[in-house]
């Protein structure tokens, strides 16, 4: 990274969702950080999302990872109005996928994270409210909860403020500066802005923003949610939750009522849909909850949303240089909808990228070159399948 700043290098980093946010905070402790936002912060991706935090259960195979993940949203608890609402979690299972699950619930229970399989008569006794004759148990995890996004998002922008970074929030970046090889900042619509390094963290339009030949493999795709509200609030204790073979997910509101999620699908024209819930999503839930979930023959209908967000081949970020990048540019997109659970990896990972500190887990995880020869055209699979 160049230095045109004798003691603090300037960073810009483009998009003020969780990624941009928590990177800043992160960095602005040595190094002077602009992020620059069309929109404001969490407008997108960010402020639409569910806000589940489940990092044993998507991060399995990286234990290191998934506690980090885990003491990061503890320790931030408390910060500028954030809250971590701890909740159990349950991940349903089909009798086709019982031997798998009790599989992955021992290897994590061995490794001393609070995880285990429990029939469904089990986890009808401990949850009431579920009715699982349709299943043959559930993994539960005892280490899960949720956080409001956008509170999250806020509070990792006053802890980056406190640092030193500064937010421009009505700026659109058009492109950026290179110079030799070198990224030296970026174009906006009222001006250009110098930087050493720029982070773009800007989720499906990430590639729009790359240097002609530059690109990572994500593709756009769109996911839904409802809230309902149950003829009588949910329990204290109601879990969160997915139904794998369904492709949902839910999770309780502090209020009682459902947030249910799913209706994934890529789409080619990202732009071009609404954030209007899909008829048919709605007509899917209608016939799934009441036999799932007691109390939700007649449920009231609260609100529902649209978001798109950007996935990648094996459903992880890719933060780091693209292929072919001009020095000092960085990527972090490619959250696959799990970019709030995964928050915590971002500011330590495009660190080690900028400056060579290396952070307490593997970060090859979510290196670009992982996806060498991957077009941008692969399987998209959803992380409610995984």
């Amino acid at each position: 990274m160049s230095a045109s700043h004798e003691e603090r290098p300037h960073i810009v980093i483009v998009g003020a969702g969780v990624a941009g946010c928590h990177a800043a905070r992160n960095l602005a402790a040595d190094h002077d950080v602009t992020v620059v936002d069309r929109n404001g912060i969490a407008a997108e991706a960010t402020g639409l999302s569910a806000g589940i935090i489940a990092p044993t259960l998507f991060y399995s195979d990286a234990p290191a990872v998934a506690r980090y993940a885990n003491a990061f949203f503890r320790e931030f608890d408390g910060s500028h109005g954030f809250s971590f609402t701890k909740r159990d979690r349950i991940d349903v299972m089909t009798e086709a996928e019982e031997a798998e699950a009790q599989d992955l619930a021992s290897r994590l229970s061995d490794q001393g994270f609070p995880v285990a399989y429990h029939g469904s008569s089990a986890i009808e006794e401990r949850y009431p409210q579920f009715d699982l004759e349709a299943f043959a148990g559930a993994v539960v995890y005892e280490d899960t909860g949720w956080v409001d996004p956008y509170t999250y998002a806020t509070a990792l922008q006053a802890e980056a403020r406190e640092r030193g970074a500064t937010f421009t929030l009505d700026a659109d970046v058009t492109d950026l500066l290179v110079d030799n090889g070198d990224v030296v900042g970026v174009e906006t619509e009222s001006g250009s802005i110098e930087a050493d390094a720029v982070v773009v963290a800007a989720g499906w339009r990430t590639n729009g923003l790359l240097p002609e030949g530059v690109a990572v493999p994500i593709r756009p795709y769109r996911t839904q949610v409802l809230v309902l509200e149950p003829e009588e609030p949910l329990s204290p204790k109601f879990p969160l939750g997915r139904v794998g073979c369904e492709h949902l997910y839910f999770r309780p509101e502090h209020n009682g009522d459902l947030l249910i999620g799913g209706g994934h699908y890529p789409i080619d024209d990202p732009g071009a849909f609404t954030t209007d819930v899909d008829e048919s999503f709605q007509l899917e839930i209608a016939s799934f909850v009441p036999g799932f979930v007691d109390g939700f023959d007649d449920a009231g209908f609260v609100n529902g949303w649209a978001g798109i967000d950007a996935a990648s081949p094996d459903t992880r970020p890719i933060i780091d240089a693209p292929r072919d990048a001009p020095a000092g540019l960085i990527v972090a997109t490619g959250f696959n909808g799990l970019g709030i659970m995964g928050s915590p990896v971002i500011g330590p990972t495009v660190r080690e990228r900028l400056t060579g500190e290396s952070p307490p887990f593997p970060s090859d995880l979510f290196a670009a070159d992982r996806f060498n020869g991957v077009s941008e055209s692969f399987e998209y699979v959803s992380t409610s399948d995984v």
